[in-house]
């Protein structure tokens, strides 16, 4: 069984990056195939050793589960999942050619939608998010706000309006998402099994970063439209605008309610529910974990007390250093395509025995509605706890 990383003498001659680019610009079809391109060769190139690592850590696993006889509640639990007869029917033609190459047609959406199952069970936000499966146009339907979609009357009373104004219809085409899988030629052997939870791993890692990001600030330039940006902003080259950040002096009572808490009530037109606050992991350590915790009166210490009804906090590098990001994330549409595509060329050979196969996914999304999410300046914000004032 082959493992690691070839001998370079035995390695099939490198192609120049310039060469691969060029090869690869032909396998897209958007007009940024030229940075998407580079942006393989150069995550490729970055990552070797990672996927390598990967790769060695599935096949060892596979080899201990044969020697060791585990059984299938042990095998969940490392990843590797029962198989559909459609997914069955891929994974072993791939094994049958020791390649994806011919067999990509066969690919079962099964596939792709465990992989989207597994980046809402380990990415929280992208849990949160109205994730939906759709075809290659995307059309939905948002209540506009203030507007009214029910009128009194008298039981013959002619309409009045049609119900439909208080509504828009969003039309949205969807955009592409391009990765890469690598493949060496020993994960074929490990059976179909393990081969689904190599694969599911590896592109769930992929996309959950880029998801991640275009969910949060994508510019909506041939990709989706982040939460924050300006919908109502002037769109220039396809590009939406930030949305100006609110300065959060502090995480007072009455900072939050001012600022976070009341906006989320539309001018008083609805109640407050809840708020979810989606911050850069260190930002969440630097400021917002000390003012959480309390110390009690027997010296143990509780965390994540913070003056807010209903909060939930959601942390992601996708949110720059700084800001935060304060809404509903069930209020932001991510249509999923699907059908998605597995691709491979000759130039996508790296070194000996592995392989780039190009993986291209439908998707496209934007928040519901321009005021569904609030970004805020924290980077001046008071880190000062706020005392407890004892109740008379």
């Amino acid at each position: 069984m082959t493992t690691g990383i070839k001998n370079p003498d035995k390695q099939v001659p490198a192609i120049n990056k310039d060469e691969q680019i060029k090869a690869l610009k032909m396998a897209f079809e958007n007009g940024d195939s030229a940075e998407v391109a580079a942006r393989i060769v150069e995550n490729y190139e970055a990552n070797q050793q990672h996927y390598q690592a990967m790769m060695d850590q599935t096949i060892a696993e596979a080899k201990r589960s044969q020697e060791e006889g585990w059984d299938q509640a042990t095998l969940n639990a490392r990843g590797v999942r029962t198989l559909t007869t459609a997914e069955k029917k891929f994974y072993n033609a791939a094994i049958e050619v020791e390649s994806f190459d011919g067999v990509a047609a066969l690919v079962p959406p099964t596939v792709f939608d465990r992989i989207f199952e597994d980046l809402a069970t380990e990415h929280p936000l992208l849990s949160r998010i109205n994730m939906q499966t759709t075809g290659a146009a995307t059309m939905w339907v948002t209540r506009k706000e203030g507007a009214t979609t029910a009128y009194w009357g008298d039981v013959c009373d002619e309409i009045k309006e049609m119900v439909d104004n208080g509504f828009e219809t969003v039309d949205m085409g969807m955009q592409k998402l391009s990765g890469f899988l690598v493949v060496c030629k020993a994960m074929f052997e490990l059976g179909p099994e393990w081969l689904d939870r190599y694969v599911r791993t590896l592109l769930t890692e992929i996309m959950a970063t880029e998801l991640e990001k275009v969910a949060v600030n994508g510019d909506g330039n041939k990709k989706p439209i982040g939460m924050m940006r300006d919908l109502d902003g002037a769109v220039s080259g396809g590009i939406y605008p930030e949305k100006t950040p609110v300065a959060l002096p502090d995480f007072s009572p009455a900072s939050i309610g001012e600022l976070i808490l009341a906006p989320t009530t539309k001018g008083g037109t609805r109640d407050y529910t809840g708020i979810t606050l989606i911050i850069n992991p260190l930002d969440y350590a630097s400021k917002f974990f000390a003012i959480g915790a309390k110390q009690k009166d027997d010296g143990s210490w509780t965390f994540n007390n913070f003056a807010v009804p209903g909060l939930e906090i959601i942390r992601t590098p996708a949110v720059p250093i700084g800001k935060v990001v304060a809404g509903k994330p069930a209020d932001y549409f991510m249509g999923v395509g699907s059908q998605a595509k597995l691709e491979s060329t000759d130039v996508l050979r790296m070194i000996e025995d592995q392989r780039l196969y190009l993986v291209r996914q439908l998707i496209n999304g934007r928040p519901l509605d321009n005021e569904a999410f609030t970004v805020f300046d924290i980077a001046n914000m008071s880190l000062t706890p706020v005392e407890a004032v004892p109740v008379p």
